[in-house]
């Protein structure tokens, strides 16, 4: 009897129906296009921001290391370790290997071209590395700076006499693509990015581009790693290594120190990828490495990633709080207008918990056909607005429709609580009489 009522009552009130299930509808859809995107799209999203610089940088651990005595460091200013090349492959073997989108490790050589000192930097442009039998892995300075704008062509790694100028060190000396370079390298004690041993030698490359960053590559020279290292007389060996990673907003747990985290917080702070636990297990792979975490890029993607989490929490709580709203007074109005409907339930016998129950079965109704209506309406939101902003469609979360259907089912039925008391307080013998 009582589901032929909430029919009968559903079947009379037919627009305002149709009105609550599509302000509850369209909720529910802003909803479920934020969840999809934030599914999808959260890694499309560091990797638009990895585009903007490396977070990790890893130096030799020996370069930490203080040579001093009575306070008084004697190091040669342009004194420094190096890093064995082959053991680069590592970083595709720790915990978080997923998570290192690109990496490429520099050498540096102080020179002079066209009597102007200079610095070349070695470095891979893109190299594939076989992680193992099965995976291969591609990296280099092309996917680790894809914001990086090159006029003419990058050097392939293979091409032992191309290179890269920047910009200012092109105008400077009136350098463009095809012109063949002569580098002296100098043995400079007092330049910080020098190797320890430069040989005096000369050195042969043709330029394929003219590379703009705006750093300090804009001044410099780039050249394949295996030649810079030929000509420097190390073979096998790197001076620095960044790496870009895909991590989480550090937060104070991040930051905690590790030394006295208990075995179960440092599980937690080990499989979560923070940066410094990154860096951490980047440490553990290469021994004699020292990997830093360059903060103020960390820092400025975990604040762009929080803000934008909040922007789009704010967005769901907007819209399904309109949508409450709507159905809230739409119910009051259908309550208004069926108060002699209510009195005579009343007036027959009929207890509370059965009126109740009418109004909350049209609610669940109401719910039930906008939680539906929401999820493919925001599934197609998502798609649209993935492919018009980042060129990629996103795919289809089943999982989402049971959670659309129970946010829309408490939207309607928290929507529905005050009218529903008000409905609960009407007396028979005044509602009769009117």
């Amino acid at each position: 009897m009582i589901f032929q009522i909430v029919w009968e009552s559903l079947a009379r009130q037919r627009r305002r129906k149709l009105l609550s299930v599509f302000v509850v509808a369209l909720g529910v859809a802003v909803t479920a296009a934020v969840a999809t995107l934030s599914l999808d799209v959260g890694d499309k999203v560091s990797r638009e921001l990895r585009s903007f610089g490396a977070n990790l940088s890893v130096t030799p651990a020996a370069d930490g290391l203080p040579v001093a005595v009575g306070g008084i460091d004697y190091r040669p200013a342009g004194a420094g370790a190096f890093l064995p090349e082959s053991a680069l492959v590592n970083l595709k073997r720790i915990f978080w290997r997923n998570n290192i989108v690109a990496f490429a490790p520099f050498i540096y050589v102080p020179a002079t071209l066209d009597g102007q000192p200079v610095v070349v930097m070695g470095s891979w442009f893109e190299k594939a590395l076989m992680v193992d039998k099965t995976e291969m892995f591609v990296t280099g300075l092309e996917k680790l700076h894809p914001a990086w704008n090159i006029k003419g062509q990058w050097p392939a790694d293979d091409d032992t006499k191309g290179a890269l100028v920047g910009r200012r060190l092109a105008e400077r000396l009136n350098l463009h693509p095809g012109r063949s370079l002569t580098l002296v390298a100098t043995a400079e004690d007092n330049a910080p990015t020098s190797p320890a041993t430069a040989y005096s030698s000369t050195a042969e490359f043709t330029v394929r581009g003219i590379l703009e960053t705006g750093g300090p590559e804009d001044n410099e020279v780039l050249a394949p790693l295996a030649s810079v290292q030929r000509w420097a007389g190390l073979e096998g060996k790197v001076r620095r290594i960044e790496i870009s990673a895909l991590t989480k907003p550090e937060d104070a747990f991040a930051r905690s120190d590790v030394s006295r985290l208990t075995g179960t917080e440092f599980d937690r702070w080990y499989c979560t990828p923070y940066v410094s636990s990154i860096a951490y297990q980047i440490q553990q792979a290469i021994p004699e490495a020292q990997a830093k975490p360059v903060y103020h890029v960390a820092e400025t993607e975990g604040r762009i990633m929080n803000r934008v989490g909040v922007l789009m929490a704010l967005l769901v709580v907007a819209a399904l709080v309109a949508a409450g709203l709507a159905v809230a007074s739409m119910m009051l109005a259908t309550v208004l207008e069926r108060r002699a409907e209510i009195g005579l339930f009343k007036a027959l016998g009929a207890t509370d918990a059965r009126v109740a129950a009418v109004f909350l079965l049209e609610a669940c109704a109401v719910g039930v056909l906008a939680g539906v209506a929401g999820y493919f309406a925001g599934s197609l939101l998502a798609w649209r607005l993935a492919l018009a902003v980042f060129g990629s469609a996103v795919s289809v979360h089943w999982v989402m429709l049971p959670v659309c259907l129970a946010i829309a089912l408490l939207v309607t039925l928290a929507g529905s609580a005050l009218p529903l008391g008000r409905a609960l307080k009407i007396s028979p013998s005044l509602a009769l009489r009117e």
